[in-house]
């Protein structure tokens, strides 16, 4: 045999011992990899993966492969944050991210927001969402279905939408800039039509949010107002008002912050439904049996008048916790067949949202596919049900 086939022989023998131990590898650390990348929920292992070698620190050749393994791990991430946008995020913020599909839920695929929100900022919102609106917190820990690796998918697939590079706001240092009091007349001439005479209870953002305040820096509020968000009903108001100006309306919105409250009691989990059925002897309410909705003062009627009947908040845990229409179970609109069980088909079913439509009507189409055979929404939603001072319960446990 010559030397060259023998060396030939030496190198292939290499090669697949090289392969051998390439395979071993991935199997043994297969477990941990998948429990890191959430596939069990959101769970993370106990031990954190070893630290790749840098590109920089890796021969040329597996300084490319490195950077193509990171690159296909950036697109599986985005991929499977496409997948939980298109479950959890776009009846609301729209298919395409454009916004305003329901609820006036603000635009997500915007350069003015993506290049100045940080992945931090993202993550926060999506995990602890903006109680008291209609942004839920999605998050495993508030009973939600999202975990530590999930937001960041979904951050990833937010930021495919981004075409600018990210040019985050400056850290506050010090002071604030502002006054106040200078900063009211300038908000309720400027800002009040579309955020609440006190930051909530307008039509778009509630800017008095507690989660909002706490991940927002003033740097991010201060050039939010200034550029405005292109194609959005928010609109840039540098050309219109002074820098010391924003910096007072920025100093206002502080003064509205308070602590976030995350005492809450979550709702029975599925198997553990509690007082499922309201009024179980009474008659059956003047439901038009095909009604696709139901007004509240129609229902609020019917629950007088002692009727029976099922009503399912579709929401995510959290708002279920924070306010409930009284005698609802939580049910949200993701899990409807893991609850089902529990809940009877000989009664009428009404699902709410705060929307006031888009979580309700999934949950009473999957409630309709489970062979339910009267289900409708309650018409204007929970926050429709409130305002008309009808029964509510639920609230943080501790003030």
């Amino acid at each position: 045999m010559s030397h060259r086939r023998v060396l030939r022989v030496s190198l292939s023998l290499f090669l697949a011992l090289l392969a051998a131990i390439s395979v071993v590898a991935c199997i043994g650390g297969g477990k941990r990899a998948g429990r890191d990348a959430g596939d069990d929920g959101g769970t993370r292992s106990a031990s954190a993966p070893p630290l790749p070698t840098p590109p920089s620190l890796l021969p040329a050749a597996d300084a490319s492969t490195a950077s193509a393994s990171a690159d296909a791990g950036a697109l599986v991430s985005a991929e499977r944050g496409k997948e939980l946008y298109g479950k959890y995020c776009d009846f609301c913020h729209g298919e395409t991210g454009k916004g305003y599909a329901a609820d006036e839920a603000p635009a997500l695929a915007n350069d003015d927001f993506l290049t100045l929100a940080s992945d931090e900022y993202l993550e926060g919102a999506i995990l602890r969402g903006r109680p008291g609106t209609t942004m839920s917190a999605w998050s495993v820990s508030y009973g939600g279905p999202i975990g530590l690796n999930e937001s960041k998918a979904l951050v990833a697939f937010l930021r495919s939408w981004q075409r600018k590079p990210l040019a985050l706001a400056p850290i506050d240092a010090g002071a604030p800039k502002g006054d106040a009091a200078r900063g009211a007349p300038v908000y309720a001439a400027q800002c009040a039509s579309c955020h609440g005479a006190q930051g909530s209870g307008g039509k778009y953002n509630a800017l008095a949010n507690p989660e909002l305040l706490a991940s927002a820096s003033d740097g991010f509020l201060a050039t939010t107002i200034e550029r405005g968000r292109e194609n959005t009903p928010m609109k840039g108001f540098g050309g219109k008002l002074t820098a010391p100006q924003i910096d007072d309306v920025v100093a206002l919105l502080r003064s509205w912050q308070k602590p976030a409250n995350h005492e809450l009691e979550l709702p029975p989990k599925p198997g553990e439904l509690k007082n499922v059925v309201i009024a179980p002897k009474g008659p059956q309410p003047a439901f038009d049996a095909k009604a696709d909705f139901v007004p509240v003062d129609t229902v609020k009627k019917e629950m007088d008048r002692g009727a029976t009947m099922i009503i399912l908040d579709a929401r995510a845990p959290a708002d279920y916790a924070r306010m409930h229409v009284a005698g609802a179970i939580s049910v949200p609109f993701y899990d409807a067949e893991k609850y089902a069980k529990q809940i009877p088909k000989d009664r009428f079913v009404l699902t709410y949202c705060a929307c006031p439509h888009a979580a309700s009507v999934k949950l009473r189409d999957a409630m309709r596919t489970l062979g339910y055979p009267r289900v409708a929404v309650l018409d204007e939603g929970i926050l429709a049900w409130r305002d008309r001072g009808y029964p509510v319960r639920g609230g943080p446990t501790k003030p």
